[in-house]
């Protein structure tokens, strides 16, 4: 096989008359397996192996003589000078504040840094060569990158503006835009391309919203002119059916959760959610055959709620600004979501849609056989004190959860975290974490700029999901 993917890529090199790039895939063929390629594309070359000492100026570049060096050494993957600050990235959610124009720094050369590059000045990582994915696409952009750089993240950060010479293997500390040759702008890689100029005219009947206001007489299905107003007609009308406590499906949908709590659910079982069939408007809790469902309220109970933590004069001034400002924060406002909570159930699924107080969430949860289809997600929104401190109250949840294996994303104060392909044991625990969370986060935001009780009140948090975490799960 080593020999056959020798002569096809020789072929395909000799074909288009330059080195090439290719991926390929081994699939069944008539008793046996055959090589098949998915893709060929340039390989664009770069400098060959980088020394500890950067080599001489290269025609057209400015010599940076006694410039201070902040780092060298590694690969150069993709050629070029890059100028930029330095933006060292360790987790997902450091992709939502990686600035354009700046040095990604990595510690992996891993596939899914890949989204920052079209927005990056360079590249540096750690680890990584020539062959791997996201080489090429630095390639592909024409982005300065340089691998293999020892102790990159650690070197470089809080290094401020930087520039890279990738063909060096040099980052010299401030910004020398002088090197930079002239003429070396990136590519627009997309732009007048057929595949650029379809998903162009395919956006204007997707992307496109009309239906802005649910309340208008316009908002109505003969007003739909986009795949985006469609989802939304559709979304706001079920949604409203299923929180209108008048109407008539909502009055026969569900049953009652009896449980000593101010809090109210409503359980709709969708198939086998239920251990025995139940009559009457309540269901006990003894009756849910719902492990995602019982390991979650496993968490919401395993460790008694203080109650709201005493605020500050400035984070009290805060919630009765924010809430006399936007009226549907407040917990007695008059809408069947302010006192009304949904659990969707089956006996290995299960989705809460719910309002504590100040914010909403929406956990998601599916515990089966394969491990390749489990996951626990957590959406979580809103708070009473302003946006400062419910962004605090994000992060620190997002960090909180990252610890244990959860993929999180934020935007302003919007949280989702996912924890993926688990066994149903390692999903439901960590289900039964987000319970805890759920109500142990409960006004805390009112004193996330308290920077000493913040950082008691994740040490406390981070306590407790540890020793949940390590304890074994047990349904009655």
């Amino acid at each position: 096989q080593a020999r056959e993917l020798a002569q096809v890529a020789l072929a395909l090199e000799e074909f288009y008359n330059e080195p090439q790039d290719v991926e390929w895939a081994l699939e069944p063929y008539e008793g046996n397996t055959r090589i098949v390629v998915l893709q060929s594309r340039p390989l664009f070359e770069s400098a060959p192996d980088q020394v500890e000492e950067a080599p001489a100026a290269v025609a057209g570049e400015e010599d940076p003589g006694d410039l201070p060096v902040l780092a060298q050494g590694g690969m150069a993957v993709s050629s070029g000078v890059a100028v930029g600050p330095v933006f060292v990235a360790r987790k997902d959610a450091d992709m939502l504040s990686f600035p354009r124009g700046g040095i990604l720094v990595i510690e992996r050369a891993q596939p899914r840094w890949a989204t920052l590059l079209s927005r990056a000045a360079g590249l540096i990582s750690e680890t990584g060569g020539m062959a791997g994915h996201l080489a090429s696409v630095a390639r592909e952009y024409k982005l300065p990158a340089l691998f293999s750089l020892k102790d990159a993240s650690h070197l470089l950060e809080n290094a401020g503006e930087v520039t890279l010479l990738a063909d060096r293997g040099t980052v010299l500390a401030g910004s020398h835009p002088e090197l930079i040759p002239a003429g070396a702008t990136p590519p627009n890689l997309m732009a007048g391309s057929p595949v650029y100029q379809r998903l162009k005219e395919l956006a204007a009947l997707m992307t496109p919203l009309h239906l802005l206001d649910p309340d208008s007489p316009d908002f109505s299905p003969a007003n739909c002119t986009s795949l985006h107003d469609i989802t939304r007609f559709c979304h706001e009308k079920a949604v409203g059916l299923m929180f209108d406590s008048e109407a008539a499906l909502n009055r026969n949908m569900g049953k009652q959760l009896k449980v000593g709590v101010k809090l109210q659910y409503w359980v709709i079982d969708m198939d086998d959610g239920f251990k025995r069939s139940v009559s009457g408007p309540l269901v006990e809790l003894g009756d849910i055959a719902c492990k995602p469902m019982l390991a979650l309220w496993n968490g919401m109970v395993a460790v008694p709620w203080a109650g709201p933590p005493a605020t500050s004069a400035s984070g009290f001034m805060s919630v009765v600004f924010e809430s006399t400002m936007n009226r549907e924060l407040e917990s007695t406002a008059p809408t069947a979501m302010a006192d009304k909570n949904f659990f969707i159930i089956a006996s290995r699924y299960m989705i809460l849609q719910a309002r504590y107080g100040y914010h909403f969430c929406t956990v998601e949860c599916l515990a089966g056989e394969d491990e390749h289809e489990n996951f626990v997600s957590f959406q979580f929104k809103g708070g009473a004190a302003d946006v400062s401190r419910r962004i605090l109250r994000a992060r620190m949840l997002a960090d909180l959860l990252e610890s244990h294996g959860f993929r999180v994303d934020i935007k302003n104060d919007s949280m989702f975290a996912v924890a993926e392909a688990y066994n149903a044991e390692e999903t439901l625990r960590r289900t039964r974490l987000i319970g805890y969370l759920l109500i142990h986060s409960r006004q805390v935001d009112m004193i996330m700029k308290d920077t000493v009780r913040a950082a008691a009140l994740k040490e406390k948090l981070a306590g407790d999901m540890a020793t949940l975490m390590a304890k074994p799960l047990q349904f009655s």
